[in-house]
């Protein structure tokens, strides 16, 4: 039985590690992403590429008590790691989603700003 939670385990794991980084680079894409013509950018701890660094580090501190807890022999042990792994889990899954729902409303928000000043740009037709 404990082959398989530790195979369990490894797999999880590999797959929060590409995760981490996946949700890392589109910190910094969202963080880079430019919004119109501003000058400065204010770069602290609510930043996105921050924020996001701070939300990979509690997963992970998260994770490795919640795989502890699953390799104890006591049931609620067992049953509060388990519940906290597809609790950090899903937060993971739900976070890869916001940052691509941000970046893609952002794209689109840029290409519609493109698009009007095309239009008012271009001389009308004779």
């Amino acid at each position: 039985m404990n082959e398989i939670i530790l195979l369990l385990l490894a797999v999880v794991g590999v797959i929060s590690f590409a995760g981490s980084f996946a949700l890392i680079a589109l910190g910094k894409k969202v963080d880079e992403f430019p919004l119109g013509d501003e000058t400065t950018r204010s770069r602290g701890i609510t930043s996105p590429v921050e924020s996001t660094k701070i939300a990979v580090v509690l997963f992970w501190g998260m994770f490795i008590p919640g795989a502890w807890a699953v390799l104890q022999e006591g049931i609620v042990i067992v049953i509060a790691g388990l519940t906290l792994l597809f609790a950090i889990c899903l937060f993971m899954f739900t976070a890869l989603v916001f940052s691509f729902s941000v970046l893609n409303a952002m794209s689109r928000r840029k290409n519609e700003d493109n698009d009007a000043v095309m239009e008012l740009s271009t001389p009308p037709p004779e």
